[in-house]
């Protein structure tokens, strides 16, 4: 964890970065997609498809007609992924983790809450988190031994899908011990 005022700041300003880039690509997909089915209704309705399709939505046929061009030059949807792909491999992952305690989740998901993760996390978050854990100075009843441990068990996968998990406080999604 950057103890450096200026390092947090600069990991604060590259993880908001690349959530404004995440919003922007997904914007220019869903244009795309907007522009896609503009251009299949106008294709479906034939001839004078194109001025049906702008008096019903309130537009120009020129709009229409760069809706056109837009889909002709957007990338084939069949060529990306769908778009809750990530979310489906998270929730897949967290069906492999080995289960926790309440107590540990709930440990666990208070320190993930209170700590900035960024991009640096990808390549070891599971140890980046037993690392977390070490330093709180946790309770014993939580046994931060055992939880450092099943950190750094977890392979890249299962620790950014239980971060994920932490971060929303959705602490149900994850394995519980019995």
């Amino acid at each position: 964890m950057p103890s450096d005022p200026s390092e947090t700041f600069r990991n604060q300003l590259a993880a908001a970065t690349a959530r404004i880039q995440h919003g922007n690509d997904e914007r220019t997909a869903g244009a795309d997609d907007r522009a896609r089915a503009i251009a299949a209704e106008v294709e479906r309705r034939g001839r004078g498809g194109a001025r049906q399709v702008a008096e019903e939505l309130g537009v120009s046929e020129k709009t229409i007609s760069q809706a056109i061009t837009r889909a002709r030059n957007a990338p084939s949807p069949n060529h990306t992924l769908p778009s809750d792909t990530l979310e489906r491999l998270l929730a897949a992952e967290l069906e492999t983790v080995a289960p926790l305690t309440p107590l540990q989740w709930e440990a666990l998901g208070f320190l993930v809450r209170g700590t900035i993760i960024d991009t640096t996390w990808i390549t070891q978050p599971g140890q980046l988190l037993a690392w977390e854990v070490e330093d709180s100075e946790l309770d014993e009843q939580f046994e931060p031994g055992a939880l450092a441990e099943a950190c750094r068990a977890w392979n890249r996968a299962q620790a950014l899908a239980v971060i994920d998990a932490c971060q929303r406080d959705d602490l149900a999604a994850l394995p519980v011990k019995e």
